[in-house]
């Protein structure tokens, strides 16, 4: 039998404990973010119908840059390499059951079969801010705003980034007093860029990315612009007006590693119980004071492998938990213990409380 390979699928990723810790935190800035500003999280199937990307980029792009097959009921199905067609489908399936204007934002799987290169995977991670319902410039502003406020979350400073904002000729005026509205608030960062094309072909308005000015990762971190009436694709006749954002989590990482932002690793593990004893009464005590840790919101691992204790101390280290507390039978029967922090070699000894009350400093 032939040795199967271990490396992921080509432009996939595999996430370890540290990569997660990282997705977790880019994640986290951008919902909290987002639900600052009002915004309500929405989700929807991977699978989409192929008809709904022909229609809006072409059978071409659908035939060369996705994931598309025929299931075993001979529907054509993509899996999906953009939020924007699934979030008009929805938006049009309940128009008249949702209260405009709509603030809705999401963190999508996406796939693209496309080349890899730095920046650019065949999945990733995207996260979408769109407006529904708001046919003014303020829209446009509010998300703008969202983006930058999320750049600042990650503690990145406007010399880290420029905003570049273009438009078609009908909505240069348009263009004009949102680059206004801006500076009025704060963001000066900004400049017209009349080369900024977007992708899409269903931006209606003014268009606008960021675009990281370190010379080692000059690209775009977030896109988007106004796209009125996508909502006509599916048979929707009344107009309506969106703007929506996107960044995606490859090049957000790339960002903030260029910018030496990246968070350090902590685990969500606080505390590492080494069973030092091979009895089995006292194995139980040390399971139970475990949970007793457990029940007051302290997260703890217990060592089963029955290892020399040395052994299991370097394992707690390895995974980068904090705090070591040795149980065997002399902390079964006095319910003295002793945690050890393993970065500084402190020691901290006392009853239960007193442990309890060191690791929650």
């Amino acid at each position: 039998m032939s040795k199967l390979d271990t490396a992921p699928y080509k432009g996939v990723r595999d996430f370890y404990p540290e990569d997660k810790f990282i997705q977790n935190y880019i994640f986290r800035i951008w919902r909290e973010t987002a639900e600052r500003f009002g915004f309500e999280e929405y989700d929807a199937s991977v699978l989409e119908p192929s008809d709904i990307y022909k229609e809006k980029s072409g059978e071409e792009i659908v035939n060369e840059q996705t994931f598309t097959f025929t299931d075993r009921g001979g529907r054509e199905v993509t899996m999906r390499p953009e939020m924007t067609p699934t979030l008009a489908r929805m938006v049009a399936q309940k128009r008249r059951e949702l209260g405009f204007p709509l603030r809705w934002y999401s963190i999508p799987n996406l796939f693209r079969y496309e080349a890899t290169q730095r920046g650019r995977l065949r999945e990733h991670w995207q996260f979408n801010a769109d407006t529904f319902g708001i046919d003014n410039i303020s829209a446009d502003v509010e998300i703008i705003a969202l983006a930058d406020r999320i750049m600042k979350g990650f503690g990145a400073t406007p010399d880290m980034y420029e905003i570049r904002l273009s438009t078609n000729a009908e909505s240069k005026e348009s263009l004009e007093t949102v680059m206004q509205v801006l500076r009025h608030e704060g963001i000066t960062n900004i400049r017209h860029d009349e080369t900024l094309t977007r992708g899409q072909a269903y931006y209606t308005g003014v268009v606008f990315e960021f675009f990281d000015t370190h010379p080692d990762n000059n690209r775009s971190i977030f896109g988007g612009g106004r796209y009125d009436n996508l909502t006509a694709l599916f048979g929707d006749s009344q107009p309506l007006s969106a703007v929506g954002i996107a960044a995606g989590d490859v090049t957000m990482r790339d960002f903030l590693e260029t910018h030496g932002l990246l968070p350090t690793y902590t685990p969500a593990t606080k505390l590492y119980v080494v069973l030092a004893s091979h009895d089995m009464q006292t194995i139980d005590k040390g399971i139970q004071l475990g949970i007793k840790f457990r029940m007051e919101g302290v997260n703890t691992a217990i060592d089963f492998s029955g290892k020399k204790i040395g052994d299991q101390i370097k394992t707690a280290d390895k995974h980068k938990v904090p705090y070591v507390l040795v149980f065997g039978d002399n902390e079964a029967a006095s319910e003295r213990y002793s945690i050890k922090e393993l970065a500084t070699g402190t020691e901290t000894e006392g009853s239960f409380e007193d442990i309890l009350s060191k690791l929650k400093e």
